[in-house]
């Protein structure tokens, strides 16, 4: 085996695979070593990933250079001797997959180096973010051993047989009969390093305070307990029978993750699985890192029971079992409708400041917008790049009004407090600027609609919305246009609720509705969030009028409610023309359904309704005259505006309105939000 050194260690390792391979990393656990993985790698190799596996300080023939390192295990310093390794082989990006104390090792380096960290596999042992409490007593009672450790006599207990306290673990945490003795004690010799009793002393010690970390390392455990969560791609792979972190053990982990995310369990399978089941192993590693991340999702796989099972099995019984058992090899569970409450909700982007809007084009592209309510923030509108990073879009010039220079700039300009981003399927991006930062008085001049043409990049046309229309208490909400791209239909959510209709070839534009009791709040309606009535330090409830917007694919019917409210109404948009008096109009409006607290509306290609459920973090859906839930998901704080792909998946974004220092006094100024996505409802 090869040995590379770094500053503090010889570490020895493999490095196979093809050498223009994605890198991935393989970190074994504890009692084991690094062939731990031996029977993984040929699937992996077979799906181009080069594979580099070490061997950990302490174990098999990685040694100290110095004979005076501290003898240390926790799991910082082990990811500081990953980089370390990472760094002498030239690999800047790279996946990982960790068991065990391979595991958290992983977990570190995911919060330690977030940008050189792709995708993440962890292997029976949860995630420590946001640290470790004092377990139940059950789950005490399964790891005996780490207690028995702390002790002087357990130390001394394993110095005088390593083996044999290995041993016990091997026999305990599988089902009987997993392994064989011949292969247990080829690994064992990986135990005899002379630092091994040491380093893995060391590391139950510390995950318990009962040893300091190595000092170099205190920076990162600090990390780890100060991250909630992770959002890069990851599945967490569980043994249904694991014998020290069983499925119980594990019921917290979903929450670690908020982006895309599945969580693996092996049924027959306990602590070991990549030695128990490596060809399950090696289908889900290989799902996640050349997969694409957007279909990970909740997995039982059944795989070892029907190998099991299927050489006693014959005749035509036989075979509807085994057709029966193959349904749950791979058997994917929408996340919403798992046991665990999970969601079929994907985490597309994260966010620094508050974003509301979002925009998905023909050909994929994807926007969002973020409307100073609370911050002054740095961007308004900006292009989601494939790799997560936001570009100021059209341009840096339009994004770069600042609430500070409100004086010095023309409002008409600049993006000042943009609300929505829509495409009118006819190759424009339109931007909906209310001009009323923190949602307050608006700014004379700064309301407007700005096209942009998507194939130049550059705007188009800017069409300013007079005071006769977006009225002083007004606020520009939400936008949909009419099939030809010829309307433009404007939820007015602000002190006096209205439909606003933009002609947009000519730039006027009127009220429709407006005063109507459609359009208005409903006063007898509470906003509730996080079970209670969501108001201000003032008592003050939300009080939005005409919000979440939507028009039927034939552009005949125009929805729309108040976000305070919970009816669903509609109106033919030829009721929506200039002429028609308020009276037709007004007797034209009708009640589509009882609904909920709702922001975000959106109309599918497929002809389907979507309406957001901030009460409930929650996506529901019409069907004929009353709603059904799609999915809920405590991620989805405050879900608000929706989009929807070129294939059909739809996007929303959790704009985390209840969290804002309008409701939570003290809270930043700015706040992190996110971007999802789900798979369309089936009608």
């Amino acid at each position: 085996m090869p040995i590379i050194t770094t500053d503090t260690l010889a570490i020895a390792y493999t490095d196979t695979g093809p050498r223009d391979g994605q890198p991935v990393l393989l970190i074994h656990g504890w009692p084991d070593d690094a062939s731990t993985w031996d029977s993984v790698l040929p699937a992996l190799h077979a799906a181009g990933l080069r594979t580099i596996v070490p061997t950990l300080r302490g174990f098999g023939e990685t040694r100290f250079i110095d004979a005076d390192s501290p003898r240390t295990g926790n799991s910082a310093v082990l990811a500081i001797d990953m980089i370390a390794l990472m760094d002498a082989l030239d690999i800047d990006r790279f996946m990982i997959a960790g068991h065990d104390w391979g595991s958290n090792t992983a977990e570190a380096l995911a919060v330690g180096w977030p940008d050189r960290v792709e995708r993440l596999a962890m292997l029976a042992t949860p995630p420590r973010l946001g640290g470790m409490p004092t377990p139940p007593f059950a789950q005490a009672q399964r790891q005996w051993y780490h207690w028995f450790m702390a002790t002087a006599r357990g130390a001394h207990a394993v110095r005088d047989d390593r083996t044999g306290f290995a041993h016990i673990h091997w026999e305990n945490w599988a089902p009987p009969g997993w392994f064989d003795e011949a292969t247990f004690q080829r690994v064992a010799r990986a135990f005899d390093n002379p630092d091994w009793v040491d380093v893995t002393l060391h590391s139950y010690r510390a995950r318990w305070d009962e040893a300091e970390p190595d000092p170099r390392s205190q920076w990162l455990e600090d990390k780890v307990k100060a991250t909630a969560t992770l959002s890069l791609p990851a599945i967490y792979i569980q043994g249904a029978v694991d014998g020290v972190n069983p499925p119980s053990a594990s019921k917290a982990v979903p929450g670690k993750f908020a982006g895309p995310f599945g969580f693996v369990e092996l049924a027959g399978v306990g602590h070991f699985p990549q030695r128990e089941n490596p060809n399950a192993v090696a289908r889900h590693l290989i799902q996640l890192f050349t997969g694409n991340p957007a279909d990970l999702s909740d997995t039982i796989d059944r795989s070892l029971l029907m190998s099991k099972t299927k050489p006693f099995l014959a005749g035509a019984a036989a075979i509807a079992v085994i057709a029966a058992a193959a349904i749950g090899v791979a058997q994917a569970q929408p996340r919403g409708v798992t046991p665990r409450g999970a969601t079929p909700l994907t985490q597309v982007a994260q966010f620094d400041h508050q974003a509301t809007g979002v925009a998905v084009t023909a050909d994929g592209r994807r926007f969002v917008n973020f409307p100073r309510w609370t911050d002054d923030a740095p961007i308004s509108v900006a292009e989601v790049m494939k790799d997560g990073s936001l570009k100021a879009y059209p341009d840096a010039k339009w994004n770069s009004w600042r609430n500070a220079r409100a004086s010095e700039l023309p409002v008409g300009d600049y993006f000042v407090c943009v609300q929505s981003i829509v495409p009118d399927g006819h190759g424009n991006l339109w931007i909906l600027d209310p001009g009323a930062p923190g949602n307050e008085k608006i700014l004379e001049g700064a309301p407007k609609l700005v096209k942009v043409d998507l194939a130049t990049n550059r705007v188009t046309k800017v069409i300013k919305v007079p005071l006769d229309v977006a009225l002083q208490g007004t606020y520009l909400n939400d936008i949909r246009f009419s099939p030809d791209g010829k309307t433009g239909y404007i939820t007015d959510s602000g002190t006096r609720g209205a439909i606003i209709v933009i002609d947009l070839e000519t730039g006027k534009g009127f009220r429709a509705l407006d005063g109507h009791g459609s359009t208005q709040i409903d006063k007898a309606v509470k906003v509730m969030t996080d079970g209670k009535p969501l108001v201000r330090p003032d008592n003050r409830q939300p009080a939005f009028a005409a919000d979440g917007i939507a028009i039927s694919n034939d552009g005949k019917t125009l929805y729309y409610q108040a976000l305070t409210g919970k009816t669903l109404y509609s109106i033919d948009t030829a009721l929506l023309r200039d002429g028609v008096s308020e009276q037709d109009r007004a007797a034209g409006v009708k009640t589509v359904a009882q609904t909920h607290v709702a922001d975000g509306l959106w109309m599918s290609k497929a002809g389907v309704l979507y309406i957001t459920s901030p009460t409930d973090n929650g996506i529901t859906r019409l069907v004929g005259d009353h709603v059904e839930p799609v999915l809920t998901d405590p991620r989805l704080r405050w879900p608000d505006t929706f989009a929807e792909g070129p294939d059909g998946r739809i996007y929303v974004t959790a704009s985390h309105i209840q969290d804002t220092s309008w409701f939570k006094p003290g809270a930043p100024a700015s706040l992190r939000t996110e971007l999802f996505s789900f798979a369309p409802a089936k009608r």
